[in-house]
């Protein structure tokens, strides 16, 4: 699909003092608009609530006291009608701090055709947990804090490749497959779904999930999961997390996506 966004905003910022600073917490402010009803705007603040659970906070490089809330601008809109894309999402301005790049704002639309229906089968929970992780830079801000290599198909960040390796039974690996399927916006902003999400993969965790069924693969199927080793990906890109394998509502076969291909970057000194 053809991303929304015409260009990042990065904030640079200088640490003042060879202290590293960081707070205990991230925090996640949400913009809603358009056709967003009450009970759907209360699943988004869920969803929120989960993700600030999990992050718990940043790397200690970073100078969190120089971080403001994340903001996400939350929107129902026409998108292609029911039954094609749920949604996409991804950061639209950035900090550049620590060593890291984070998400600073970003924006998520779903389709107005699909969130009915997505609310009445119990999966708009998952949808949208899924589209937050894009906002806060997972498969989105993967090259720039040089964890993957556009066209390389292989994850190399060292905290989800242990996983990887210990949680998947992938004692060998030295990187993670990433998908290449899908087109723009799944490719190469998820997890290696193998097949397309239309059969088990056999890579499973050590609780026997299957691969196909991780939240942050490009489809979404039932009995869907949240890995310790997409939670290690956050440690990646500069967050502090608690780690926990958590079950998140059932869901069909859907098919996510990521809003990738932000080619044009401008840069300031401050913000």
């Amino acid at each position: 699909m053809t991303p929304i966004f015409k260009h990042l905003r990065v904030c640079l910022f200088v640490l003042l003092s060879g202290l590293s600073q960081h707070a205990s917490a991230i925090y996640i402010d949400i913009n809603f608009s358009g056709s967003l009803s009450t009970s759907q705007q209360a699943v988004f603040t869920q969803a929120e609530q989960f993700w600030e659970n999990t992050l718990t906070g940043y790397q200690p490089s970073i100078n969190a006291n120089a971080l403001s809330n994340i903001v996400i601008n939350a929107k129902g809109e026409a998108i292609d009608g029911a039954g094609g894309i749920l949604g996409s999402a991804g950061p639209t301005y950035i900090w550049d701090i620590g060593g890291y790049i984070l998400s600073s704002e970003g924006d998520m639309r779903f389709d107005t055709a699909d969130l009915a229906n997505l609310e009445n089968n119990g999966t708009l929970e998952s949808v949208i947990r899924h589209e937050m992780a894009h906002v806060l830079g997972f498969g989105v801000l993967w090259e720039l804090n040089g964890v993957y290599v556009e066209g390389s198909g292989q994850y190399t960040g060292a905290n989800a490749l242990s996983l990887w390796q210990t949680e998947f039974g992938q004692s060998n690996a030295t990187y993670i497959p990433i998908e290449a399927g899908g087109g723009p916006g799944t490719a190469e902003a998820h997890w290696d779904e193998v097949n397309f999400g239309s059969a088990a993969t056999g890579i499973l965790d050590e609780d026997n999930n299957d691969l196909r069924d991780e939240l942050m693969t490009g489809w979404l199927n039932s009995n869907a999961f949240i890995s310790d080793m997409t939670i290690a990906s956050f440690v990646d890109i500069g967050y502090e997390v608690a780690l926990s394998e958590v079950p998140i509502p059932a869901a069909a076969y859907l098919f996510l996506s990521a809003l990738t291909g932000l080619v044009l970057v401008k840069r300031k000194q401050s913000c």
